[in-house]
C-alpha cells in the first residue's frame, strides 16, 4: 500500500509539470454546467474488521481485499465546492480464524461480505488538479449469508484525489485515494459490534450535463 502512495505522488507531480509545461488550462470548461453524472472503480487497497473493545475469543477476520462498483453524481455549489452523491456496491474477501479455541480450532478459512453504499460527501477543489473529499454514508449489508456483524449503518469516508477535465469535450477523469469506514453508527442493538474499513484507490469518469 505504501508504495502504491508513492507512485501515486510521483505521478501527481509529474501530471502537474506536464501540464503546466504545455500551458494546458485543465479547469472545467463545463465549470457552468448543473452537474456530473460517471462510473466508478474501487480497490487496490486493503480492508479491515476490528472492535471498538477489547474481545476475548471471537476470533479475528483478516481482509484479503475488495472490489467495488459505482455511479456518482456531482452537483457544484461554488466554483470550488461540489457536492457528490451516488451508490456503489462492494465485495470484500476475509479470511476468518480463532486461535483462541486451542487445537479444536477450524481451519483458516474465507468468507465473504458485500455492502451497499449511498454516500453523501462534499468536495473541495483547490490548484485546479486537485480535491480533499470527505462525508457521511448509510451502508447496507447486502450479504445473505452473513458471517460477520451486519454492517448496516452510518459510515464515513475521507479522501484526497486529482482530476481532469477535457477541453473540448464534456468529459472529465478522476483518480482518489480514500479511507472509508463502515458501521461507525451501526443500525443493530449488540453491545459489542465488529465494523469493518478500507482503504485504496477510486477511480471515476464523469460526464457533464
Amino acid at each position: 500500500m505504501l508504495r502504491l502512495i508513492q507512485f501515486f505522488l510521483i505521478g501527481l507531480l509529474v501530471f502537474t509539470i506536464q501540464f503546466r509545461q504545455s500551458n494546458l488550462n485543465a479547469q472545467s470548461n463545463f465549470s457552468d454546467s448543473k452537474g456530473a453524472i460517471g462510473i466508478t472503480y474501487s480497490g487496490l487497497g486493503d480492508n479491515f474488521s476490528y472492535y471498538f473493545q477489547d474481545v476475548i475469543g471471537g476470533g479475528s477476520y483478516s481482509g484479503r481485499g475488495y472490489n467495488s462498483f459505482g455511479a456518482t453524481y456531482i452537483r457544484p455549489l461554488t466554483k470550488s465546492l461540489e457536492i457528490e452523491t451516488g451508490l456503489s456496491y462492494s465485495k470484500y474477501i476475509y479470511e476468518f480464524s480463532n486461535a483462541s479455541l486451542g487445537p479444536d480450532a477450524p481451519e483458516p478459512y474465507e468468507i465473504t461480505n458485500a455492502v451497499i453504499d449511498i454516500p453523501v460527501t462534499v468536495r473541495w477543489t483547490f490548484l485546479k488538479y486537485f480535491f480533499l473529499n470527505g462525508g457521511l454514508l448509510l451502508g447496507i449489508d447486502a450479504e445473505k449469508e452473513n458471517h460477520l456483524d451486519d454492517q448496516t449503518g452510518i459510515g464515513a469516508s475521507i479522501g484526497v484525489g486529482a482530476k481532469y477535465d477535457f477541453k473540448n469535450i464534456p468529459v472529465g477523469l478522476f483518480v482518489n485515494p480514500y479511507y472509508k469506514i463502515h458501521s461507525l453508527i451501526p443500525f443493530s442493538t449488540d453491545k459489542y459490534h465488529l465494523r469493518t474499513d478500507e482503504s485504496g484507490f477510486r477511480f471515476g469518469i464523469v460526464y457533464y450535463l
